[in-house]
């Protein structure tokens, strides 16, 4: 509700934290969340680190039972996750909620640096236990008759009361606002009642009253998890950092992406400008707003720097993109990062940025065949804008400005032409 004082989505926590720490109004992550979250873990592309889009659908072993390893769409063996490096840096580390970014035993949570999990493997579930459910602790079927937002946050609260005592890493990953949600063919609620007649109240219509309802009661839980800190006493020795995944995705939900022209599964802002806040009282200066073109991977390097480790060039094989922005935080985003060009490819929804400037295509689904994404990339038209005087992008100016537009997509297409090597 910062971003869009118009709207009708009320997000009170986010604005606190916003208003004790740092405002993004130009953090972007990928269009797609399992792409997303493979960068913040790892510091890297998605197409370079084997994350291109969702892992791979799981198929099990007859005879065990266990999940088969994936040859594609799954984090490359030889590229470390966040929380292992911080494992080793004497770190507790947490994951409640949802994982997806594999499936077999060498890629479950616990198997890539999380002392605990609590939540779900895959990309989607159910808000509420049923037959069907699959959440789990530690690789063990896990029941509960808490809405699975409750759920998360609870052990989330837990955890760091039990680690109260030592650094630790906790990564809360509600499901909430993903589907299922309420929409014109589906009856069926995910919020509950009280939650709902919040925005009954408010005038707000189903299905968006259902929509509202849940991502406002986990931005409330997120609260919850501010008090406990402040209870704890570690509020100044916490950084919160506080996003979403993708955008709003509009031809299936209710959601609402502002002035952003499209949303989840686009290169358009939509899909890709996220809000962002972050809140570390001393440390960062109340109040900041940024307008650093801040990206999902530089968190890996943000959190490794303030632990004190040093920040890989290369994770395995691929190169770590990531920056830290850790003194941008703490001078009141005085500090600038460095210039830089960015590129995304979500099977062919792609885009490349730097400053305001930014082309957009859609060059048509490659099926992680990057030299064909490369040539279709190359053959085809992009549009380009500029950002700072057109927010939702519907000016081309291409013809207008011809070398800007050569540069960024030479750039694009050379960026996917190196993705080959990685896959």
């Amino acid at each position: 509700s910062s971003y869009w004082p118009e709207t009708d989505l009320k997000t009170p926590v986010m604005e606190r934290i916003a208003a004790q720490g740092i405002k993004f109004n130009q953090f972007r992550v990928n269009p797609l969340c399992a792409p997303t979250r493979a960068s913040i873990i790892t510091g890297t592309y998605s197409i370079y680190n084997g994350m291109w889009r969702g892992p791979s659908r799981p198929k099990s072993d007859e005879s065990t039972g266990k999940f088969i390893k994936s040859d594609t769409r799954v984090v490359h063996d030889d590229v470390r996750m966040l929380p292992e490096f911080l494992k080793r840096g004497g770190y507790a580390t947490g994951l409640f909620g949802k994982w997806h970014l594999g499936y077999d035993e060498d890629n479950v949570p616990n198997a890539r640096g999380f002392d605990e999990f609590v939540g779900f493997l895959g990309g989607a579930h159910p808000y509420r236990w049923t037959k069907n459910s699959r959440i789990e602790r530690n690789g063990q079927p896990l029941k509960s008759d808490k809405h699975y937002t409750d759920l998360f946050a609870d052990e989330a609260i837990r955890f760091i009361e039990e680690n109260r005592e030592q650094p630790f890493f906790c990564y809360l990953a509600f499901n909430a606002v993903h589907g299922p949600l309420r929409t014109e063919k589906r009856d069926a609620a995910s919020a509950r009642s009280d939650w709902l007649k919040r925005y009954e109240d408010a005038g707000v219509d189903e299905p968006r009253r259902d929509y509202n309802a849940v991502m406002s009661h986990a931005d409330d839980r997120v609260g919850d998890l501010l008090d406990i800190l402040e209870k704890l006493d570690l509020t100044e020795e916490t950084l919160v950092i506080y996003l979403s995944d993708n955008g709003g995705i509009g031809h299936t939900y209710p959601s609402n992406n502002g002035p952003l022209r499209g949303g989840k599964g686009e290169a358009w802002e939509g899909g890709i400008r996220v809000p962002a806040v972050m809140q570390w009282p001393g440390t960062i200066p109340a109040g900041t707003v940024s307008t650093a073109d801040a990206v999902h991977f530089d968190l890996f390097a943000t959190i490794l720097d303030l632990a004190g480790i040093a920040i890989p060039k290369e994770n395995g094989r691929v190169q770590v993109d990531g920056i830290s922005l850790l003194d941008h935080l703490k001078s009141g985003a005085k500090v600038f990062i460095p210039d830089r060009y960015l590129f995304w490819d979500l099977f062919g929804k792609q885009g490349a940025l730097k400053g305001p400037w930014k082309i957009v295509a859609d060059t048509g689904n490659h099926n992680g065949d990057f030299l064909k994404a490369a040539r279709n990339a190359d053959s085809a038209d992009f549009t380009l804008v500029n950002l700072e005087h057109d927010l939702g992008e519907k000016t081309n100016l291409a013809s207008e400005h011809s070398e800007i537009y050569s540069d960024l997509k030479s750039r694009f297409v050379d960026w996917l032409r190196r993705a080959a090597d990685y896959n």
